[in-house]
């Protein structure tokens, strides 16, 4: 077990405990990531922020079955060699959110799996304190942190949307349809409400109206449903 900075991290089979220093802390995160060296470097980044009471990483999946079975985990970090897992993991945990890793290279053109599951991504080459703890504040309220080359190549990967007819498209209200292009665009729900010209708990609510009828689990899931249902163009 190691302490930094008066937090407690949490390696695998250790418990987890978290001082008076930290009693503002909040966040349990877990990291699941079968690279030692990624998966430290991860828990050093996370061991800076304020925000985040503990940290476990996992480097097995059992090990990480483990460590969310008691439920009280807000944010699950993976690579996308994980991703498929942690839409297993989460199942059962709606308010846990999915931090996803991704190399630069898989960002800007290699395929990269279990997108969907994911409420926020980062790259690793660019992971900084700042940058993660940004990331982490904006899942928790709601938003999705996406870099620009990131949201490009998931709507590239979208396909072609399906034949007419073949599946009936969610029937949105003009105001959410509009919400929907932004979405696309990647914008956050500050960002959504300064364009509609509304108040951010509006534009929240038109996101989660958004999210609900198109039954996406997420901002990223929601663009690509609509995008595969011909509501909206791949490019």
């Amino acid at each position: 077990m190691a302490r930094t900075n008066g937090r407690t991290i949490r390696h695998e089979g250790e418990s987890v405990s978290m001082t008076e220093n930290i009693a503002t802390a909040c966040l349990n995160v877990v990291i699941y990531v079968d690279n030692v060296v990624v998966g430290r470097g991860l828990e050093a980044v996370l061991d800076l922020l304020p925000s985040v009471g503990s940290v476990r990483h996992c480097t097995t999946l059992r090990a990480a079955e483990s460590a969310v079975a008691g439920g009280d985990v807000d944010v699950l970090v993976v690579t996308s060699a994980e991703g498929a897992a942690a839409s297993e993991l989460t199942a059962a945990l709606p308010r846990t959110k999915v931090l996803m890793l991704l190399d630069e290279m898989e960002a800007s053109g290699s395929s990269f799996g279990g997108a969907a599951v994911a409420d926020g991504f980062v790259i690793q080459q660019d992971v900084t304190a700042p940058d993660l703890g940004e990331a982490l504040n904006r899942m928790m309220l709601g938003e999705m942190p996406m870099p620009a080359r990131v949201g490009r190549e998931l709507l590239a990967r979208a396909g072609s949307p399906v034949p007419s007819g073949s599946v009936r498209p969610a029937v949105l209200t003009p105001r959410e349809n509009e919400t929907l292009a932004l979405l696309a665009e990647g914008l956050s729900n500050k960002q959504i409400a300064r364009r509609l010209s509304i108040s951010d708990h509006g534009a929240k609510r038109l996101v989660t109206s958004v999210m609900l009828k198109l039954g996406a689990p997420n901002r990223t899931a929601a663009v690509v449903i609509a995008i595969r249902q011909g509501m909206i163009p791949a490019a």
